[in-house]
């Protein structure tokens, strides 16, 4: 069923909401997992902004919607962004770790702040993408962390 014949048979949300949704880059599992619930999300009237290396139509495949917005990581110096935000998409050292996400901290700190902010976001969530939780404290807005992970 299409996002709109859902929305015309009343599952949208009275109050719309912004989300932003960091999801990892390492592997398929993660975003395949954020399509699902960022459908649902968009289904009740919201507008997710999805941030990712993964491929854009690993997202627009399951969804086509305006309310979904796609934020490609990109290079930032000479790192790699998605190793600054999530260094668990690299089976990194803790030298690498280190270089990619403790030396310029603060400077992906304030962008991603910066943009939440730009946004209105009034939520974030990350599969799993730590840093994502800090930002979104700077930012003022509360953070859910999505993930299928059992102990």
């Amino acid at each position: 069923m299409a996002i709109e014949e859902e929305r015309e048979n009343g599952s949208v949300s009275a109050r719309h909401l912004v989300f932003a949704y960091y999801v990892t880059g390492h592997g398929f599992g993660h975003a395949t997992r954020v399509v699902e619930v960022a459908r649902h999300l968009i289904l009740a009237g919201h507008d997710v902004h999805v941030v990712s290396a993964a491929p854009d139509y690993v997202f627009t495949t399951e969804i086509q919607s305006p309310q979904l917005h796609l934020r490609k990581i990109i290079f930032w110096s000479y790192f790699n962004f998605q190793m600054l935000l999530d260094c668990g998409a690299v089976q990194a050292s803790l030298e690498k770790y280190h270089e990619t996400a403790v030396v310029p901290r603060e400077a992906i700190l304030k962008t991603e702040v910066e943009w939440l902010k730009s946004i209105k976001a009034d939520l974030a969530i990350t599969d799993v993408v730590p840093i994502a939780c800090r930002a979104a404290e700077d930012a003022g807005i509360h953070c859910v962390c999505v993930g299928n992970f059992r102990c």
